[in-house]
This record gives C-alpha cells, structure tokens and sequence, in this order.
C-alpha cells in the first residue's frame, strides 16, 4: 500500500449537508490529518468550530491542524498549526509556539522563505486544476518536481487531487498529499482513499 499521507482539507461552503456530520465521516475515513481552513470566518466564528472540530478529531485520535488564526490556535491551547506566508511575514517567529507548523507555498522563492520561519512542511500547489483556483493556471508535476529537488523540508502536494490523478504524484518524493474538494462532497470515503493508495502501488 502506498506509504504518503493524506490529508483532508476542509471547506464548509462546498459541503452538502451539516459539515460537522461530514468531518465525522471523514475523521472515520482512514486520512492521516484534517486540517480546519475556514478562513472567511469571524475569529471567534473559527474559534467556535474549532473547538467541535477538535473534538471530533480528538474521539477518532486524528491529527487536526488549526489555520490562519494563530490566537485563537493558542487560546484552545493546541499546538498543530498551519500559517499563511503572509502571517509569516508579520509574526516570523510563530513557530516557537507550536509542535507541528506550516505554510502554504507557490514558486521556489516562497520555498526559500518559508524554510527561514522553520516550518516542519510545506503544501505546495496548485498541481492541477481546482475549483478554488479557476483562473489561475495550476502549476504542474514539473514544478513540484523542481522545488524538491532542493527543498530541506518535507513537502505535501496540493490543489486539484483526486483518484483521476492521484497516480501522476506516485513517484515523488513528497510525503503526502492534500484534498478538499474530493472529500468535502464524498459519502463513501474509506473506499475512496483505499483506491487512491491501491492507484499509487
């Protein structure tokens, strides 16, 4: 079985049905860690569903990693977090306050940068096309190939990934992948992340 993780990304605007109810099916699904992207939130908003959230993960023993807002992370004294380069660049030494911590990043310039605040990992993206970035061009296999050739960290693919192309990531070097959209709408998800692992063999 392939050996990466995968992790879910979450997105409550694209969920059918209670989102607390699909975090439950997807905590159950077999995914390595969850991360709680809800940016457009009030930060009391995220602090709210961050504390369920964390719940659900904690009865099902998942790694949940809190995102972008780094008080509230701090006020449910949780210590996995996931920091947008541009907080980075505001607060460049965030990662004295937490066990797990990382950014998100798009050229080999950002790479360079993030590896300075000492993040553990990197999502790099976005490989293939995505409908959270419609008109952007995603960046191809090619140029995640180019970043770990030299990167220092480990660094997770993201944006666009689901059983169609899952295959074309196999032979990477990353450590793993993301998915939002593939796993935000799916009912049957145990079934659907053993077939993307038994693609990637």
């Amino acid at each position: 079985m392939w050996d990466k993780k995968i992790i879910a990304i979450s997105d409550r605007k694209i969920v059918e049905g209670d989102f607390l109810k699909q975090v439950e099916r997807i905590a159950k699904s077999g995914v390595d860690a969850f991360v709680l992207r809800e940016k457009d939130l009030s930060e009391f908003e995220y602090y709210d569903l961050a504390k369920e959230v964390l719940q659900i993960c904690s009865k099902q023993k998942l790694t949940c990693i809190l995102h972008f807002f780094d008080r509230q992370c701090l006020k449910l004294n949780h210590k996995y977090f996931h920091a947008p380069l541009d907080l980075l660049r505001q607060e460049p030494r965030l990662a004295r306050y937490f066990h797990l911590f990382g950014t998100s990043i798009h050229s080999k310039e950002e790479l360079l940068e993030a590896m300075n605040y000492k993040v553990n990992y990197a999502f790099v993206g976005h490989i293939f096309e995505s409908s959270c970035k419609k008109d952007l061009k995603p960046k191809g296999v090619e140029f995640l190939s180019s970043l770990l050739a030299f990167s220092k960290i480990p660094l997770y693919a993201i944006g666009g990934i689901n059983l169609e192309n899952i295959e074309k990531l196999k032979n990477l070097d990353i450590v793993g992948v993301c998915m939002r959209e593939a796993l935000m709408n799916g009912k049957k998800l145990k079934v659907y992340l053993n077939e993307c692992r038994q693609k990637c063999e």
